[in-house]
């Protein structure tokens, strides 16, 4: 999010400075040098001169759509949004019937109906949650899922590695103030550089 952000923010920046710099210009050819060198900066900035940030970019990026992925097919194995909407209706019906009960002022009979009928239901929601917890916490401590999200974690963390270790290599130079600057707001508290040892 940080590299899209800094890459978005780098071509507004890059496009308003070609805005003003091409209206300073009285021929076309100087308005083609300076859309050029806008070309030109805009690739630079947004790692597009370079094949292997391009390659590294796109394993970090096929990672975590695969990692996506792999979390959606859980929330439907596990069924967490149907759940999660039973208990969102429910928590609706009780806010309704909430309304309804102070509007009407029925007798004492009534009135206990209505907290037999609240107990009832307050029941089976705890029952449900509870079997839901279950169900997700034997998903979550099976050997499947914890192989997966280790695995995930190793290829990102590898990728990682790499793009950072390019980025610091590439960034000492003078000219590469741009790369610096990512580098500093990636790992801008050191904490991937020192936890992948770099």
């Amino acid at each position: 999010a940080i590299l899209l952000s800094y890459q978005g923010g780098t071509t507004r920046n890059d496009t308003s400075k070609f805005q003003h710099h091409s209206q300073q210009q009285h021929t076309v050819d100087d308005v083609m040098t300076v859309h050029s060198e806008f070309l030109q900066r805009s690739l630079k900035e947004c790692l597009l001169t370079n094949r292997d940030h391009i390659r590294i970019l796109t394993k970090l990026m096929t990672t975590c759509l695969l990692f996506s992925d792999q979390m959606k097919r859980f929330i439907e194995t596990t069924q967490i949004d149907n759940e999660r909407n039973k208990l969102a209706t429910e928590e609706r019906q009780k806010r309704q019937r909430k309304v309804v009960d102070t509007g009407q002022m029925g007798s004492n009979r009534e009135k206990r109906k209505i907290r037999e009928m609240r107990a009832s239901a307050q029941a089976a929601r705890r029952a449900r949650i509870k079997e839901q917890t279950e169900r997700i916490s034997r998903e979550m401590n099976s050997e499947s899922y914890k192989h997966m999200i280790r695995r995930f974690d190793e290829v990102f963390g590898s990728n990682l590695a790499e793009f950072m270790s390019q980025l610091m290599s590439d960034s000492d130079g003078r000219h590469h103030t741009h790369l610096s600057n990512l580098c500093t707001r990636l790992d801008y508290n050191e904490y991937v550089t020192r936890s992948m040892g770099l």
